[in-house]
């Protein structure tokens, strides 16, 4: 069974206040709330009503959580936010998972329109 992290984090902020760890393995178990503020240290002490809990499919953000320097969970929206090293400074930006996905799709609406315009081209050359 593959169990992706949970990340807690505080309501108002977005603050990061504990990510669990991702387990893979026969008699794993989901846990709820409750079970893991009694479990980890990291949460001991917090209020449950101050913080939330975004559940992470399994290896989902390992690529942003490796190049980042440093993340939160944006409180409108209940989704992470990344800050990679950028020359120009450091900018929130989309996972990179989200990037890759956009960039395939850019690729795939571009090689269309290359295949269009290679068709105009053709007939083009045909009517001559």
């Amino acid at each position: 069974m593959k169990i992706g992290p949970k990340v807690y984090w505080r309501k108002t902020s977005g603050e990061v206040i504990f990510i669990t760890p991702q387990v893979e393995s026969a008699s794993a178990r989901e846990t709820d709330k409750a079970d893991d503020m009694g479990f980890y240290p990291q949460l001991k002490g917090y209020d449950p009503e101050q913080l939330d809990v975004l559940k992470l499919e399994f290896n989902k953000y390992t690529e942003d959580f490796r190049h980042t320097i440093s993340y939160m969970v944006n409180p409108d929206t209940k989704t992470m936010e990344f800050t990679y090293p950028s020359n120009s400074g450091s900018e929130s930006e989309k996972p990179l998972i989200d990037q890759v996905a956009e960039l395939r799709q850019a690729d795939l609406d571009n090689k269309d329109s290359i295949a269009g315009l290679i068709q105009i081209v053709m007939s083009q050359t045909d009517a001559k």
